[in-house]
């Protein structure tokens, strides 16, 4: 019974300081931080469920797995989109240099389309990714001009 004790207290003073220091991060940054902590106490909780009988065991394999999928999903898609190319640009100008360096090929290759993509798959496929990586949804403004660029590049090629 202590021992239970003992460790909720740790987990609860762990959270405390998880907590303080997102807090000193830049509001911008927490988003991410939240998400983070979100993900891990469920994996936590799912492994704890398991281990104790409660849920099957492959329920805890997935709970697991979750953070480190979702930091695999995150790094394809920052690396689909090519951020890596493009970290050293300024904020400054950037959406007006990227619209016009962008050829139609990487347009189709950022919003991960085929050749002769329709209006509506171009639309659609702007949707999705507008929605995970929105700046106001913990993207950032880099992606989401790179999206809205490749948007615009194969719209206007469609229209010309």
């Amino acid at each position: 019974m202590i021992i239970r004790l003992l460790f909720a207290a740790a987990a609860l003073y762990a959270l405390y300081r998880f907590v303080k220091l997102v807090q000193s991060k830049p509001a911008k940054e927490r988003r991410g931080y939240y998400m983070t902590l979100l993900i891990g106490l469920g994996a936590a909780a799912l492994v704890l469920l398991s281990v104790t009988g409660r849920v099957p065991w492959i329920a805890g394999i997935i709970g697991g797995a979750l953070p480190f999928v979702r930091q695999l999903a995150l790094k394809y898609a920052y690396g689909r989109i090519g951020a890596n190319k493009q970290q050293d640009q300024t904020d400054k100008g950037q959406s007006s240099a990227s619209a016009s360096t962008m050829n139609k090929a990487q347009a189709l290759s950022t919003l991960g389309l085929e050749p002769g993509a329709s209006k509506e798959e171009i639309i659609s496929a702007h949707r999705k990714l507008m929605q995970k990586f929105h700046p106001d949804r913990g993207g950032n403004d880099l992606l989401a001009s790179q999206i809205n660029d490749a948007k615009d590049v194969l719209l206007n090629d469609q229209n010309a």
